[in-house]
């Protein structure tokens, strides 16, 4: 009897001092039970949910097991063990437990939504939505079935309802913060400028000094040239360690008005500072040497000049080889994209990377490998042609503009592979000052991938535009190439011979819609790229011969561009 008032005394304290999210003492009891009494239901549930408390999701899940297989027919409980797989990605089992959350109790709210996060993270975005619409059946004045739900519809490109289900979220609780940095987000990046100022004054009165709301105020102001006005708010902020993506989007802003300002060595020190923060915080599976070895590999293989002599494949269809938007990060390729897109003839479908996974389908799901490349099988074009016109056919959001452009810069990098299956391919090729280009890729915060982790520090980039560039070059030395050079710095100050020039090249007649590219940039709702402020207005000049700002910063690197100046008449 007495170990039992033991028990229970040590359970009371226990759970009071979790209550009062004195988590460690909590611990300490709970501890203490579970050795005497390992088949302790509160103990046992009370310690997992500290384990995830404090991000210690295996050792989560092992306690939030025992406290299952105690008493396995408890809603939340299941509902709490599908959360601990979620977070260790083990979406398969975090879905059955939601599941039968939902079994235990038809109207259990939190197990919907979390299950909409689950198969979010599968990319099933019919299931997702299904139980974040059941979730808001139950109750459409829930938080987080509210954001979640948005957030899922602005990843799909549907803004105008993400809108408002920031807007109802941000209604039921006005003190959320995430709900007002994902709406300032949308706003930011389709240009709704004056509905973000109006959304920052109302944030501002409830979050003071918040770094989230000054990091979008920081944006807007750049927007509108007030660049010394950026400088005073920004430049004296401190940041908790954890504030790394606000750290990030301030500096960014911060260092782009020092750059406006001419202060080009401030400007330096914080792009380097933004990149060194990318670079300690990016994810450990990110490697800028696994693009640096794709690049070389083409480069050797294609070296060889008996490629010019390989037999054209053997096409069985009528279909028309498709056309590319490529050349290096930064070299105008997002505003070509939305010139082009202003064409009543033309859709750009912009970086998605249908390129990468036709690669990885024939290398990967094919057993392909390079040296494969000269003979190919007609039932294997068939297959790999199929692939990448279905593809296509599932993102086109307009069947009967006359041609569909595939814009992604660095496909550059798979011509080769590109010209084996679709030999009459059109490619558009995007050309920028070498050294203004590997600037601007050197000032941008990217999205980091295996290929964009090579923009942060400037060595690496100078190396990557080289390498890229050598590989063109390599390709157009063995295949007879259908393309169209472009250069930025032309359409920048002969805008009218340069566009028809190239609807020329796509045999399509000229538009005056075109001229007026910007105005498509504001009704195009977000642009996923780092220039989806600059394509919302005219036509301007400042982006030209950037570089020469930070010459001596060029100067300090081995590696020099000059052949590839001299190679495209700069």
């Amino acid at each position: 009897m007495k170990s039992n008032n033991d028990l229970r005394e040590n359970l009371d304290f226990a759970n009071k001092f979790f209550r009062n999210k004195n988590f460690d003492k909590a611990e300490k009891l709970y501890k203490k039970i579970i050795k005497k009494f390992p088949n302790n239901f509160d103990a046992n549930y009370f310690m997992a949910s500290i384990k995830a408390q404090k991000n210690n999701y295996n050792e989560a899940k092992d306690y939030m097991e025992k406290a299952h297989s105690i008493n396995p027919d408890l809603p939340e409980l299941n509902n709490n063990l599908g959360l601990v797989y979620l977070n260790l990605n083990e979406i398969d089992k975090s879905i059955n437990f939601f599941q039968k959350a939902i079994n235990l109790n038809k109207n259990y709210l939190l197990a919907y939504t979390n299950l909409g996060m689950a198969y979010v993270s599968l990319k099933k975005v019919p299931e997702a939505k299904a139980n974040y619409l059941k979730a808001l059946e139950i109750d459409p004045d829930n938080l987080l079935a509210n954001y979640n739900f948005a957030n899922l519809l602005k990843r799909l490109g549907d803004h105008k309802n993400s809108e408002n289900y920031y807007k109802k979220a941000i209604e039921i609780n006005p003190n959320y913060l995430p709900s007002y940095n994902n709406v300032m987000d949308l706003y930011d990046k389709s240009n709704q400028n004056e509905k973000l100022y109006n959304l920052i004054i109302k944030a501002e009165k409830i979050f003071k000094n918040d770094q989230v709301i000054k990091s979008f105020k920081a944006k807007l102001l750049y927007k509108n040239k007030s660049y010394k006005e950026v400088i005073s708010l920004l430049e004296d902020t401190e940041f908790l360690p954890e504030q790394i993506v606000q750290k990030q989007a301030s500096y960014e802003v911060l260092a782009k008005s020092y750059d406006k300002v001419g202060d080009y060595t401030k400007a330096f020190e914080l792009f380097k500072l933004l990149n060194d923060i990318m670079d300690r915080s990016k994810d450990q599976s990110v490697d800028k040497n696994i693009y640096i070895k794709k690049t070389n590999d083409r480069i050797n293989f294609f070296s060889n000049p008996k490629i010019s002599t390989w037999n054209l494949p053997k096409i069985l269809d009528n279909r028309r080889d498709p056309y590319f938007l490529i050349g290096f990060p930064r070299s105008g390729t997002t505003l070509l994209d939305t010139i082009l897109r202003s064409h009543p003839s033309i859709e750009v479908l912009e970086e998605i990377p249908i390129v990468n996974r036709f690669i990885d389908h024939l290398y990967i799901n094919k057993g392909f490998t390079l040296e494969n490349l000269e003979n190919t099988d007609p039932k294997l074009i068939k297959d790999m042609r199929d692939y990448y016109f279905n593809q296509i056919e599932n993102y086109k959001k307009n069947k009967d503009k006359k041609i569909t452009i595939d814009k992604m810069p660095l496909n550059i990098v798979h011509v080769g592979e590109i010209l084996r299956f679709f030999p009459n391919a059109k490619f558009i090729v995007s050309l920028r000052h070498p050294y203004d280009c590997v600037l601007s890729c050197f000032m941008q915060n990217f999205m980091l991938n295996h290929a964009m982790a090579n923009f942060l520090n400037l060595d690496d980039s100078l190396r990557l535009y080289d390498l890229t560039m050598s590989l063109w070059k390599k390709y157009t030395n063995v295949f007879k190439i259908d393309h169209h050079i472009i250069r930025y710095e032309d359409l920048i100050s002969n805008f009218k011979k340069t566009i028809r020039d190239l609807l020329e090249f796509l045999k399509v007649k000229w538009s005056d819609n075109v001229a007026e590219f910007y105005k498509t940039a504001e009704k195009r709702g977000i642009i996923n790229t780092p220039s989806y402020n600059q394509v919302s207005q005219p036509i301007y000049t400042n982006s030209m011969y950037r570089w020469k700002n930070y010459e001596k910063e060029f100067a300090k690197s081995n590696i020099s561009l000059e052949n590839w100046v001299k190679e495209f008449n700069y």
